[in-house]
């Protein structure tokens, strides 16, 4: 049985729906929903990065650690997958796992980058 394919307005109606969930705190839902999207479009990182995010604001690290590795090879300049892959992390207790998520984070930021004071307070508290 082949899958219909889903038109770009209607892709962006799921996304929004998605989000709606996630705002409002439905958090299972809006997994559900994203999943979906990562399911139909592989290769979008944003469903990822949805996915990932929601994920971890429920308290599910170890799944979110598999969104979070999408992300980041989907989009690999990007730092934010692998300090949010670090964050999963820690609330692991992986601290290992987590220095090096923050090395592969610090080395796509910038100076002045916005995550860069985030990074350097999380090796602080970490002892990282």
């Amino acid at each position: 049985m082949e899958i219909p394919t889903l038109e770009e307005a209607e892709v962006e109606r799921f996304y929004a729906f998605g989000f709606a969930h996630y705002g409002s705190g439905h958090l299972h839902e809006a997994a559900d929903v994203f999943r979906v999207l990562c399911t139909r479009r592989p290769l979008e990182s944003k469903f990822w990065f949805a996915l990932g995010a929601t994920l971890q604001e429920a308290m599910s690290y170890q799944d979110a650690l598999h969104s979070w590795a999408m992300a980041a090879l989907l989009k690999r300049d990007d730092p934010y997958p692998h300090f949010h892959a670090a964050e999963c992390c820690l609330s692991l207790q992986k601290v290992k796992d987590a220095a090096k998520a923050l090395r592969e984070a610090e080395n796509r930021v910038t100076e002045g980058h916005p995550l860069l004071d985030k990074i350097i307070v999380l090796r602080q508290q970490w002892h990282l």
